[in-house]
C-alpha cells in the first residue's frame, strides 16, 4: 500500500529543517557574536550552537555508540570552561578555564564535521538535506581552524599581524578576528589585512587552504555522482 504523498513530504521537510536550522544558527552566531558586548552572552550563544550541532550530528549518526559519550563529555568540558570563564575568579583560574574550553572545542568540532560528512556520503540521493549539511560542515571546519589560530595566538601573540594588536582586543573580538581570517583562508580569498607571521601559523594557514580546495572538489564530485545515479534511475 502506497504511503500518502503528504506524509512523505512532511517527513522530508522535518529532516531538511534539521540542517537548515543548524546552518542558519552557525551563520547567526558568526554575524552576531562580534556585536555582543557581554562575554557571558557570547558564551551562551556558543554553547547553544554546540549543543544544537551535537544533537543534529547524533541524530544523523544513529549507529554511534561510544562516540555519543565522547561528544557529550567534550561538550560538558566546553560548557564548564565557558561557565568558569565568566565568573569573578582570579586571572590564573580564568586563563585555565578559558584554555580548557578552547582545547575541548577542537576534538568536538572535528567529531561534528566527521559525523555530518558520514551522513552526506551515506546518502544515495541528491537532496536539500545533503546540500545544507555540506554548508554546515564547511562552516564548522572554518570554526575549527579559527580555534586553532586562537590557541596559537595565546601561545605566541606575535603569530599573526592584526590591524589591532591582540593585547588590545577582548577575547570574543579576537576570536572573531581569527574566524574572519579562517573563512578568508578556507575560501582562498586572501585579503591580506591579517597575516600569519610565524612558520607554524603559516603552515596552519596553508593546510586550511588545501582543505578548503579539496573539500569543494570532493563535495562537487559526490553531488555530481549522486545526480548522475539519480538521473539514470
Amino acid at each position: 500500500m502506497r504511503r500518502p504523498l503528504s506524509g512523505v513530504g512532511e517527513s522530508d521537510l522535518r529532516q531538511e529543517w534539521r540542517f537548515l536550522q543548524l546552518t542558519l544558527f552557525i551563520a547567526a552566531w558568526m554575524l552576531l557574536s562580534p556585536l555582543i558586548p557581554d562575554r557571558w552572552l557570547v558564551q551562551v550563544f556558543l554553547q547553544a550552537f554546540l549543543l544544537n550541532s551535537v544533537l543534529v550530528t547524533l541524530w544523523a549518526n544513529p549507529q554511534w555508540s561510544g562516540a555519543r559519550r565522547v561528544a557529550a563529555a567534550l561538550w560538558c568540558v566546553s560548557l564548564a570552561g565557558s561557565l568558569l570563564a565568566v565568573l569573578p575568579l582570579p586571572d590564573r583560574w580564568l586563563r585555565w578555564a578559558r584554555l580548557a574550553g578552547e582545547v575541548s572545542l577542537l576534538p568536538l568540532l572535528a567529531m561534528l564535521a566527521v559525523g555530518i560528512l558520514g551522513f552526506i556520503f551515506r546518502g544515495k540521493r541528491l537532496s536539500i538535506d545533503g546540500i545544507l549539511a555540506t554548508v554546515a560542515v564547511y562552516l564548522i571546519v572554518a570554526l575549527m581552524f579559527a580555534q586553532f589560530y586562537v590557541l596559537v595566538l595565546a601561545a605566541d601573540p606575535t603569530s599573526f599581524s592584526l590591524p589591532i594588536p591582540a593585547a588590545e582586543r577582548s577575547p570574543q573580538l579576537l576570536q572573531s578576528d581569527m574566524l574572519y581570517f579562517s573563512l578568508v583562508t578556507l575560501a582562498t580569498v586572501g585579503y591580506g589585512d591579517i597575516l600569519p607571521h610565524t612558520e607554524f601559523a603559516r603552515m596552519l594557514a596553508m593546510l586550511e587552504a588545501v582543505v578548503g580546495q579539496f573539500y569543494v572538489a570532493v563535495v562537487v564530485a559526490v553531488f555530481v555522482g549522486m545526480y548522475t545515479a539519480q538521473s539514470r534511475d
